[in-house]
């Protein structure tokens, strides 16, 4: 599950922080910091638990402090982060949105690995999109249920993003519905706090997505566990098919946390078997057949469209199981990050149509790995959350709107994804993809990202040009976001 998305699950944590607010720890403060950016917690609220007997400030950002509700004496507004809530806060709501708008220009857009044909995969050399549209509510009720809902109005359709339910317990939660799988550092950080356009090479092919499903995860000062059985067809149905299921899993700890130094490191392990969909009609005479299977990942920008790997789906897929170590390490505005994944794939001899899909490739095995390195010229950090696994927003030291110059973040990355082991000799690909990014931070909700990439990518063993097919070039890519 995203876990921004989902940190309302905090309001747990103040039953937990039975210390006096006066004395809560650093770390406390930051985590609780962290919920009211979400808006899970009021900043009244939090404002108790830091500060006891400190002012409430509703407005931080504004010059007046409204003294009359909004309706009766139940109501409130906190017009800052669109947010309602009652009097005594067991009940609340708010909205939220992202808007991510891309640019990408290919340098060399012909003959590339999109197609497994010495002479075709031209592609375009230049593209618009709108990568992200997302709008959702999000909210608390009774004190203990919190519930979100989000849709994403991208490529001319409405889909789910978050659409759940969670009980609070003082320790964690337990959720139902629509979310992530719990899976991988990358994975689990928001798309609005990765560093670059787009997630590592290995990551985007491998990782598993949301479905519906059952989840516990808890919520503690410096580790993090979660678990959960999903569902395997989305939210849509099919009565042809019968759906398939996962169970995932996903543990991660900060051996070394000194929020006052600015120093932590992460270690981190994620685990997840999946069970294919398939028809099965027994009665019509037809055995068994798997839904097809897409592990994909593109250029580094969805601007310019090119499917270095997973351009075909694998058939007769049964299972698989894929898994991702973590780690993680920062001090002050410097931070390095890196996984390593591994995938495999078993396929069914008795499936409809394996006789005719490469009966002799009854495995396969996809693996990948990422290195990156951030440095904030301007002194920021990267916000480290050891109770989620993951990164929060960057908080800008001198925002544009003060007169000052924003946060200025330099980035550099390496990634590999090799999917060469694919039943089809001719649909087997590989990549290697270096990513530099400058970064800019006008405001704390709204960034500036350029990636200048490099692509060397590899495809096949025997196409018709007698030996694997080889395509390299330069990328460029530019993305506008803000969020409210």
């Amino acid at each position: 599950m995203n876990k921004h998305a989902s940190s309302l699950i905090g309001i747990g944590l103040a039953a937990l922080m039975s210390a006096p607010a006066a004395n809560a720890s650093s770390a406390e403060s930051r985590l609780i910091e962290a919920l009211v950016e979400e808006g899970t917690l009021s900043r009244e609220r939090a404002d108790a638990l830091l500060a006891e007997d400190a002012p409430v400030k509703r407005f931080e950002s504004f010059d007046y402090e409204p003294t009359m509700p909004v309706v009766g004496d139940d109501i409130r507004a906190r017009v800052n982060k669109f947010a309602i809530e009652t009097a005594d806060g067991k009940h609340r709501f708010g909205f939220r949105g992202r808007l991510m708008a891309d640019a990408a220009w290919l340098e060399n857009p012909f003959k590339t690995t999109d197609d497994e044909r010495a002479d075709r995969g031209d592609i375009a050399r230049y593209g618009t999109i709108l990568r992200r549209a997302r709008l959702g509510a999000l909210g608390v009720m009774y004190d203990n249920w919190e519930w979100q809902l989000e849709v994403d109005f991208r490529d001319d359709e409405v889909r789910f993003a978050n659409a759940y339910i969670a009980y609070l317990f003082p320790q964690g939660r337990l959720a139902v519905g629509h979310f992530k799988e719990p899976f991988s550092m990358e994975s689990s950080t928001s798309s609005r706090r990765i560093t670059f356009i787009e997630r590592a090479a290995p990551v985007d092919a491998y990782r598993p997505s949301r479905e519906l499903g059952v989840m516990y995860e808890t919520i503690l000062p410096r580790w993090y566990a979660a678990a959960g059985l999903f569902g395997g067809d989305g939210v849509a149905r099919d009565r042809d098919v019968s759906e398939g299921w996962s169970f995932a899993g996903r543990t991660s700890f900060a051996p070394v946390l000194d929020e006052e130094a600015g120093l932590w490191s992460h270690l981190g392990l994620s685990v997840n078997y999946r069970r294919n969909a398939y028809e099965y009609e027994r009665s019509r005479g037809r055995e068994r057949q798997y839904n097809p299977v897409r592990m994909r990942t593109r250029l580094g920008t969805r601007a310019v469209d090119g499917r270095m790997i997973g351009e075909n789906d694998m058939e007769n897929v049964r299972d698989w199981t894929t898994y991702a170590l973590e780690a993680a390490w920062g001090t002050g505005p410097f931070s390095l990050q890196g996984e390593y994944l591994v995938q495999t794939l078993f396929r069914d001899e008795e499936s409809r149509g394996f006789e005719g899909a490469n009966p002799e490739v009854t495995e396969m095995e996809s693996s990948g790995y990422y290195l990156q390195a951030n440095w904030f010229l301007t002194g920021e950090q990267r916000n480290y959350r050891a109770f989620s696994g993951d990164f929060g927003r960057t908080s800008v030291d001198s925002p544009l709107s003060k007169g000052g110059r924003g946060a200025w973040e330099l980035a550099a990355r390496f990634a590999t994804a090799d999917s060469m082991e694919h039943h089809v000799a001719d649909d087997r690909q590989k990549i290697d993809h270096y990513t530099f990014a400058l970064n800019w931070y006008p405001e704390d909700d709204i960034i500036l990202k350029f990636n200048v990439m490099y692509i060397d990518a590899e495809r096949g063993i025997d196409p018709v040009d007698g030996g694997p097919k080889s395509w390299e070039s330069m990328a460029y890519a530019l993305r506008f976001q803000y969020e409210f």
